[in-house]
């Protein structure tokens, strides 16, 4: 899949602008406030239907607007045109949010979730390195509710569960009144759990992989899944009734899939502990693009990748290895404030200045 056009008006810095990228490498250089982050935004956007940056929706919009847009128009690998839009509207001092899908309003997410296949690496990805396990459950579960509408289903119920259960818990309840909400936040565990763990072990080996391919080295990147609960009934209630007087104290469940975590080793040692920066924003860029071919190989379709400011903290072998991959990608958008120059790889530069995409032209960066 590619982007092939992209409308945003009362964007960030954006008041209006149509941006049609080319398939391949599109470089964005600027300066910082440009613009070039809020067109990955954007397309993040019209992908996850959610910011990665942004804390409350009306930050999106334009400073004294009261409404903005974001309209993609993209084409499959099979030629199929795709177009997708978000708008945002202020009455009443409240902000109205809005999908749509083929001209048509989605009313549900689910529905619009994952229309476009896309990963997105920031400078703030090496939280999912050294963050805590919060940061890491959202990067799974994203992903799969990308490809699962089952999956965001459950994480619904899920959270629906764990406050009802909370609830309880925070009242005093006796165990007698907790207990029938047990067995259903068992077998959401099973299921929500069961589905992180078997994308663990894909995206392990992707990952270790790209790994190895931007370092030129043997070293492993491996990923496992570090539950906090027993998959058997018997224990799961068991560990419940032991734990009984510990979550009434604190008001929460201690036993969920809410609680796990994702390990990362680099060469058999705990990246979060002992891993340097630039170890751990490498594997971080190595999880993004594993997300990449995944996303491709479940979608059937290949993936769009964002890469924002990925350049700044390699060395300039690491550089090279990764302009000698990105062709394998269908569309890559990559950020830089500098120049982009000595990489054999022709791409398509587009320069931005105060909210306007000004120039744009095919380059040899050699």
């Amino acid at each position: 899949m590619v982007v092939q056009r992209l409308r945003l008006f009362n964007f960030r810095v954006y008041q209006e602008q149509v941006f049609s990228p080319a398939p391949g490498l599109n470089v964005l250089t600027g300066s910082n406030g440009a613009g070039k982050t809020a067109i990955l935004e954007a397309l993040h956007l019209l992908s996850a239907a959610r910011s990665f940056r942004a804390r409350r929706e009306n930050e999106l919009c334009r400073w004294s607007q009261s409404n903005c847009l974001i309209e993609g128009d993209f084409r499959t690998d099979l030629n199929h045109g795709r177009h997708l839009s978000l708008s945002w509207q202020r009455a009443d001092g409240e902000w109205k949010k809005e999908a749509s899908f083929q001209g048509d309003k989605v009313a549900k997410l689910a529905d619009f979730l994952g229309c476009v296949p896309l990963s997105l690496f920031t400078p703030d990805d090496l939280e999912l390195v050294s963050g805590s396990p919060s940061v890491r459950r959202r990067y799974l579960d994203l992903m799969l509710s990308k490809i699962s509408a089952l999956h965001l289903q459950e994480l619904a119920r899920l959270k629906k569960v764990l406050s009802s259960r909370n609830t309880l818990l925070r009242q005093a309840k006796p165990r007698r009144e907790v207990a029938p909400w047990d067995r259903l936040l068992h077998q959401l565990s099973l299921s929500v759990g069961h589905r992180r763990e078997q994308l663990i072990e894909t995206l392990s080996a992707t990952a270790s992989q790209y790994f190895h391919r931007l370092t030129g080295r043997e070293e492993t990147i491996k990923l496992a899944y570090k539950k906090c609960w027993p998959e058997e009934w018997s224990e799961f209630q068991q560990r419940l009734e032991e734990l009984f007087e510990r979550e009434t104290q604190r008001g929460q469940s201690l036993l969920s899939p809410q609680k796990d975590d994702l390990e990362i080793q680099h060469s058999g040692r705990s990246l979060r502990l002992y891993g340097s920066q630039g170890e751990k924003r490498l594997v971080a860029l190595c999880l993004r693009l594993a997300e990449a071919e995944h996303l491709a190989h479940q979608k059937d379709e290949s993936s769009i990748l964002l890469l924002d400011d990925a350049l700044s903290e390699l060395d300039e072998d690491k550089k090279a290895r990764l302009f000698a991959l990105l062709p394998e990608f269908s569309q890559v958008f990559l950020t830089s404030a500098s120049p982009i120059n000595g990489y054999s790889q022709a791409f398509h530069h587009h320069q931005v200045e105060s909210g306007t995409i000004v120039s744009t032209e095919l380059r040899a960066t050699s």
